[in-house]
């Protein structure tokens, strides 16, 4: 392996279903012509899920794959690594589903603060799109305080994004010190 892992930056975008998360992400990727590590939950969920739901063992196989996925990609990234999600979104759909989470999905999610360089909050201020795989607009608000919480609660530092695609943009772009030109 590359040592250009280690000498990458990693972003990681968060927020409740619906809140534009792989939309900027994918965007900011394209702008900086880097990797983009997609939600591999979302997909997994969509083929696997019973009754909308994932066993525990799903969850943390979900968590591990979304890792091992951004390792792959650490190695080829020019300079960034977009992320779409991470282990403490995964966690929390443990929480949410079962009140509580495998023990190896706990130490993922603690261990997620420490794998990224900037993690960006996405609020939940655009317009909702209620499709049939997302769980509603009031689970989203509960979804996005759970996700503030969680943060907070961990001592994570993270930047909140707000208002439209183009406005999140340039705010990413100043928070990483790059020229919004």
């Amino acid at each position: 392996m590359s040592d250009n892992k280690d000498q990458v930056i990693r972003i990681v975008f968060m927020g409740a279903p619906s809140t534009g998360k792989t939309t900027i992400a994918q965007k900011v990727a394209t702008h900086f012509n880097t990797e983009f590590v997609e939600e591999y939950g979302r997909e997994y969920w969509l083929k696997h899920q019973v009754n909308r739901l994932l066993t525990q063992k799903q969850l943390l196989h979900i968590a591990k794959e979304q890792i091992r996925l951004e390792e792959i990609a650490a190695v080829k990234a020019n300079r960034y690594l977009i992320v779409d999600t991470n282990a403490l979104t995964t966690w929390h759909f443990a929480i949410d589903y079962y009140g509580e989470a495998l023990p190896e999905l706990d130490k993922l999610a603690d261990e997620s603060k420490n794998r990224f360089d900037y993690v960006f909050l996405c609020k939940d201020d655009i317009t909702f799109e209620d499709t049939w795989e997302r769980s509603g607009q009031v689970k989203r608000k509960a979804f996005q305080d759970f996700i503030t919480h969680q943060l907070e609660a961990r001592n994570t530092t993270y930047h909140t994004l707000s208002g439209s695609v183009e406005t999140r943009f340039k705010q990413v772009l100043t928070c990483l010190g790059v020229s919004t030109d």
